[in-house]
């Protein structure tokens, strides 16, 4: 269960993941080094991840909403492979005619044309795909790394 001082350098880090020890222990009586610990039991507990958030529209990035439906026998290997590809921003298991919905991005609609027709489907019994704006307002979302999944690198998809 998280206390005051942990909701207070999580909602610090929110606006800035580079706010200083300095500043987090502001407005309490703890040392940098008791925050420092702070965060590292955050993290180490999965509550916790610092990362950067890139701004993939001035990136150029092109956008995807797919929903797929996936057979229950290659769900957990179609998890898998989601999990790791950095085309697959979010993923989210829906109700409805899909049963899951996947946010995707790439540099060029070409990829991401590949990545569904040679990825996506060969995991699902039916795909629906919509061309998307990017993100409206800032932005700013949080892409993983650019190293492709092994079903990207088998069909050429990087």
């Amino acid at each position: 269960m998280l206390d005051y001082i942990d909701e207070h350098i999580i909602e610090k880090l929110k606006h800035d993941g580079r706010t200083s020890l300095t500043d987090l222990s502001e407005g309490s009586d703890l040392s940098r080094v008791a925050i420092a610990n702070r965060i590292e039991k955050l993290q180490q507990n999965g509550l916790l991840k610092v990362s950067a958030l890139l701004n993939i529209e001035k990136l150029n990035y092109n956008t995807l909403i797919v929903e797929l439906q996936v057979a229950n026998e290659k769900k957990a290997e179609f998890r898998k492979m989601i999990s790791g590809c950095s085309k697959v921003m979010q993923a989210f298991e829906i109700s409805g005619q899909h049963n899951h919905l996947l946010i995707c991005s790439a540099k060029n609609n070409n990829l991401l044309r590949k990545f569904v027709e040679d990825v996506l489907k060969k995991y699902a019994t039916d795909c629906k795909v919509t061309l998307a704006s990017n993100p409206i307002g800032t932005g700013y979302v949080h892409v993983k790394p650019s190293k492709a999944c092994a079903d990207c690198k088998k069909h050429g998809v990087e």
